[in-house]
């Protein structure tokens, strides 16, 4: 034990001069745990409140020395006590560093934060940037904890060697670092020394290949933004945040939008869950029309959620918000066993569509254990994997190409169909879909609408097509809503419609009843002339 104490005393100490440089504090921090490792923190948690309360200089809240050439910090009681003091100031600095880079942790970084706001002149502007690396968890899974280490300790390094005097540097929650310094929010020399500083992370080798950190960045500026701490650090969060979201390589700046947003998906949150408790969600259906011999081919299960004050609430509306949390699990699981549950009732009944289609939003398909998930609701009901299709979104395979890839494999290993939902709002190219065993193609409706009004819009849709043939995918054209955009849409070789101008999304009662009735009202609209005789009004009568 006493070893263990004169080795930490004296990797402390070289810490606390300040003689160390960035590489041998880093050799530091690595061999401290070890060092510590006889310590017990719980029986002395009075002692550390105590010697935390002392350290009141400046200096000290930045984590540096005052003196550099200074005896090591560690005191001595006159009793000879050294195990016990050594043990009560190591765990005071303990208490307020992150043991792997040596930085402020979160609560000593507040305190330095709230000294420096106290102590600025009224002229001056205090800015936080917030960092995010949102590739260590990814980076562990190839490296394990010997590489997500030595990338924060290289992010560390890189930090404290661009951010000048002026700067407190800090961790916070594994992944994020944080840095406070004099700025001012419309002044483009301070834009440029944030954006430099974010710039400063590079990639590094580990093992002989590159780890390159992958960064979002937001920043706040007090008072221009916020009028305390708490609320600064918050909003360089929220931008940050938003960075994430849009993929900015640029620092994000906050504005009083991002705090609204905030505000109003909290709110949504909190009633989404009551909802969900409450059974004011609940699933309708939209039919998938044969464009060849007119028969409902499919049922897309689509959310709807009541709210008993705010009424119907548009999936635009609370999906994203679900996607910004843990609710898009749990509607993701309602979606599919009641889309399940509702296959088999109209099996027995011997009206059931030869296949059943459930979204799928990146969230979903980015946890760990989906493909588990999926098999183990299906195992629930006698519906075969081969009447069940996945539709997947396009935004994953911009994020992450090789995760989705993934995901597809193994759903199509389950037996499932995987399509592909609003197919060109993101541009995917087709010379990733022919590597994927995609079975359909959904077209945006936002090329269907007015088709038959654009010969731009009915070359690109036939183009769409035809390579989709090529590939062995079906086509399906969303959004239908008028006789004109039909017949283009069948003309040029569409598989499948959807849209208002068929049927809304309803519920099952009502979606049961049309499953009855499809097969006399298809013969009115199958036939080009009886279709032709049709008015526009008429079809949409039926769709209402």
């Amino acid at each position: 034990m006493r070893r263990h104490y004169r080795q930490a005393e004296e990797l402390w100490g070289f810490l606390l001069m300040g003689d160390a440089s960035h590489s041998e504090a880093e050799v530091i921090a690595s061999r401290l745990p070890m060092a510590l490792s006889g310590f017990d923190p719980i029986k002395k948690s009075d002692a550390l409140s105590r010697s935390t309360r002392r350290s009141s200089s400046r200096s000290e809240w930045l984590g540096s020395s005052v003196d550099s050439k200074a005896e090591p910090a560690f005191e001595t009681q006159n009793n000879g006590s050294v195990d016990e003091d050594l043990r009560r100031q190591m765990l005071a600095y303990a208490q307020r560093h992150d043991l792997q880079t040596g930085l402020l942790n979160y609560q000593a970084f507040q305190e330095s934060l709230g000294w420096l706001l106290q102590e600025r002149s009224e002229s001056q502007e205090v800015a936080l940037l917030w960092i995010d690396i949102l590739n260590l968890r990814k980076e562990f899974s190839l490296w394990g904890s010997a590489g997500t280490e030595a990338l924060v300790r290289h992010i560390a390094a890189a930090l404290r060697n661009v951010v000048g005097p002026d700067a407190v540097l800090g961790r916070f929650s594994g992944r994020c670092f944080i840095v406070s310094m004099y700025g001012t929010k419309f002044n483009q020399h301070s834009r440029r020394r944030i954006q430099s500083i974010v710039d400063a992370i590079a990639p590094m080798n580990f093992g002989g290949s590159e780890m390159k950190p992958e960064t979002a960045a937001g920043v706040a500026f007090f008072p221009a933004d916020a009028s305390s701490a708490d609320d600064l650090v918050r909003f360089a969060s929220l931008a940050a945040s938003r960075a994430a979201q849009v993929r900015s390589q640029a620092v994000v700046s906050f504005n009083a939008g991002m705090n609204s947003l905030v505000i109003h998906d909290h709110r949504m949150e909190t009633e989404m869950r009551k909802g969900l408790d409450q059974g004011q969600f609940s699933i309708h259906y939209q039919p998938l029309i044969d464009l060849s011999t007119g028969q409902i081919s499919g049922a897309e299960a689509l959310m709807r959620w009541k709210h008993p004050e705010w009424g119907n609430v548009a999936p635009n509306e609370f999906i994203p918000v679900a996607e910004r949390s843990d609710l898009i699990h749990r509607i993701f699981d309602l979606s599919l066993r009641t889309a399940l549950g509702d296959a088999e009732c109209w099996r027995a009944q011997g009206i059931a569509p030869p296949l059943m289609t459930v979204n799928v939003s990146a969230a979903n398909m980015k946890a760990e254990g989906f493909n588990y998930q999926v098999r183990r609701i299906l195992s629930e009901y006698a519906i075969s994997p081969t009447e069940l299709e996945m539709e997947v979104t396009e935004s994953l395979l911009f994020e992450d190409e090789e995760l989705f890839a993934t995901r597809v494999r193994q759903l199509k290993a389950i037996g499932l169909r995987v399509s592909i939902d609003d197919f060109g709002t993101r541009y995917t190219g087709f010379n990733v879909l022919k590597q994927l065993p995609i079975d359909t193609m959904k077209i945006d409706k936002c090329f269907i609408r007015g088709i038959h009004q654009s010969h731009d819009m009915r070359a690109l849709c036939e183009t769409i097509v035809a390579m989709a043939r090529q590939m062995r995918m079906q086509t399906v054209a969303e959004g239908i809503e008028e006789l004109g955009e039909l017949d283009v849409v069948r003309r040029i070789g569409c598989n499948v419609g959807q849209g208002y101008l068929f049927r809304r999304p309803i519920p099952q009662p009502e979606f049961a009843d049309l499953l009855r009735a499809w097969p006399e009202q298809m013969k009115e609209w199958t036939s080009p002339a009886v279709a032709q005789e049709l008015s526009q009004d008429e079809f949409l009568k039926r769709g209402a």
